[in-house]
């Protein structure tokens, strides 16, 4: 049974990395990873039969994929020299004056036939609810969604979308704000998360003993027209 939908009214739960490997398909090969942050993602695909490369202003050490340290809008590897880019939850990280420098990055590294993946959190769901008060993405996704549909547009290129749900279960508020506080592309305080409107939202979404947050993930897959 398939993790993905492609209407977003019908998104259900699933793991990032186990939507992601289904929305890539069977087919191997070599990946760049933009954007990969510590390369936790980058390291399962590598398990996965994936030849990665990760690239982030802040790479973290691994064994199993190669880090480099650079910015999407600038990629200092060669041309047509991966099979596969992805954006995993890092186009609308990227500033918005550099997104499309880093799509035209990285459809410079694809081969001919080469496939771009583009996999985006939307503004919509509980943890959306929770989490704009202080941390509220929805100016910068939709920016990072008007430069995809700008490259599809300008080139004769297909896009193919699904939906999933990314889920997040926490015990307790004081477990949310640590986490909140762990990620390093975080601008927001301690205090901002702890306001009372961010706690009472977040307390709506108890059930039983946990708190459970969703938010609803757009994949898009970004390849050259075989009419063409």
């Amino acid at each position: 049974m398939s993790l993905l939908n492609t209407d977003p009214a019908k998104a259900s739960v699933a793991k990032p990395v186990d939507a992601l490997i289904e929305f890539l398909g069977s087919g191997k090969g070599r990946l760049l990873d933009i954007g990969c942050g510590e390369g936790v993602l980058s390291d399962k695909l590598s398990q996965h039969g994936y030849t990665v490369t990760g690239i982030d202003p802040l790479v973290g050490s691994g064994a199993s994929a190669w880090r480099v340290r650079a910015s999407a809008g600038a990629v200092p590897l060669a041309s047509d020299s991966f099979d596969i880019a992805v954006f995993h939850w890092s186009l609308h990280h990227v500033p918005e004056e550099s997104m499309s420098a880093a799509l035209a990055e990285a459809q410079r590294v694809l081969t001919s036939a080469g496939r771009l993946f583009v996999i985006e959190p939307e503004p919509v769901g509980s943890w959306q609810e929770v989490s704009h008060p202080f941390h509220d993405e929805t100016e910068v996704q939709a920016k990072a969604a008007n430069a995809v549909d700008k490259v599809v547009s300008a080139s004769a290129l297909t896009r193919r979308r699904q939906y999933y749900l990314s889920e997040d279960c926490y015990n307790s508020f004081d477990e949310f704000v640590e986490s909140m506080m762990s990620y390093a592309y975080n601008r927001y305080t301690e205090d901002q998360i702890r306001q009372q409107r961010v706690r009472d939202t977040f307390e709506s979404y108890r059930e039983g003993d946990i708190f459970r947050l969703q938010h609803r993930i757009r994949m898009e897959e970004i390849c050259p027209d075989a009419n063409n």
